[in-house]
C-alpha cells in the first residue's frame, strides 16, 4: 500500500469511521482513507468484496507478528463482542440448517464465503462446490480449503455427509476465538497431523489458555462441532438449540 502518510490498517472497520476517499481499487475490493472518530487519527480501511481472502489472512498474521516500527503500517484489529458472535453464529447455523433440510451440502463454508454487513447481517455465499446430499454416486474428495476441510474428506472419504459443513463452522468459530487459523496446514498430511494433536482435551486447553473468559458452554459447542468422528459431530439444528445461545 503506497501512501504519503502512514496509516494503520483497520480490519474489520467499526461503525465510527468517516470515509474520506478511495486510495486504491481492484477486483478484490478497495482500500479507503478514513478518520477514526473516537481516536481522531487517520486510518486505512481495507474492504474486500468477496470476504476475507487467504492473502489477507496471511497479511494479518505477518503484521501481528511484527513489533511496531515507524515505517511499517500498524494493524488495528477489533474483536467481535460476545453478542455479535452469538448473532452471527446463530445466523450461520440457521443458514447451514436450511441447506441441510433442503438436501444441500455447502462443502466449503470458509470465512471468505461468509459475508457480513454493517448491521451484522450474515449471508452464506459461493456454492460452486456444493452438492445434493441425496445425489447419486460419491463426491470428489479434494474439495474446499484445507484449513476448514473435515478430516474425513482429507482422508479420502467420498461418501461424506452434511457433517462436513459442521466441521467448517467449528473451525471458523474457533478462529474468531483465537484470532488465527485453527489448523493452518500446508498439505493434507500436515492438516491431519494438526487435527489429531489438537482435538479433545488438547483443544479445550488451547482455547481456555488463549481466551480464558470463554464459558464452558461455548467450549462444549466448539468440541461438539470439531468432533473427529462425523457421527459424533453436532447437527446444525441441535447447534442452534445449544445452551450457549441461552447465556446472557
Amino acid at each position: 500500500m503506497s501512501l504519503v502518510n502512514p496509516m494503520p490498517l483497520v480490519l474489520p472497520p467499526k461503525n465510527c469511521y468517516q470515509l474520506l476517499n478511495v486510495v486504491s481499487r481492484g477486483s478484490y475490493g478497495m482500500v479507503c482513507r478514513a478518520r477514526d472518530l473516537e481516536a481522531g487519527e487517520i486510518v486505512a480501511i481495507k474492504h474486500e468484496l468477496k470476504g476475507l481472502s487467504r492473502s489477507t489472512v496471511r497479511e494479518i498474521g505477518i503484521l501481528e507478528s511484527l513489533p511496531h516500527h515507524r515505517s511499517i503500517v500498524d494493524l488495528k484489529k477489533e474483536a467481535f463482542s460476545e453478542p455479535q458472535l452469538k448473532i452471527m453464529m446463530s445466523q450461520r447455523l440457521k443458514g447451514v440448517r436450511f441447506l441441510h433440510e433442503n438436501g444441500v451440502m455447502h462443502r466449503d463454508p470458509k470465512p471468505s464465503n461468509i459475508l457480513i454487513n454493517e448491521k451484522d447481517r450474515l449471508k452464506i455465499c459461493d456454492f460452486g462446490l456444493s452438492r445434493w446430499a441425496s445425489g447419486p454416486g460419491s463426491y470428489s474428495p479434494g474439495v474446499g480449503t484445507k484449513w476448514y476441510t473435515a478430516p474425513e474428506i482429507l482422508m479420502g472419504e467420498t461418501n461424506c455427509t452434511s457433517a462436513v459443513d459442521m466441521w467448517s463452522v467449528g473451525c471458523i468459530r474457533a478462529e474468531l476465538v483465537l484470532t488465527r487459523v485453527l489448523f493452518p496446514g500446508n498439505s493434507e498430511i500436515q492438516q491431519l497431523s494438526y487435527m489429531r494433536f489438537s482435538l479433545g482435551p488438547e483443544l479445550r486447553t488451547m482455547l481456555s489458555v488463549s481466551a480464558p473468559m470463554l464459558s464452558g458452554a461455548v467450549l462444549d459447542l466448539l468440541l461438539s462441532l470439531l468432533a473427529f468422528d462425523p457421527n459424533n459431530r453436532i447437527t446444525a439444528d441441535n447447534g442452534i438449540r445449544h445452551p450457549w445461545f441461552l447465556e446472557l
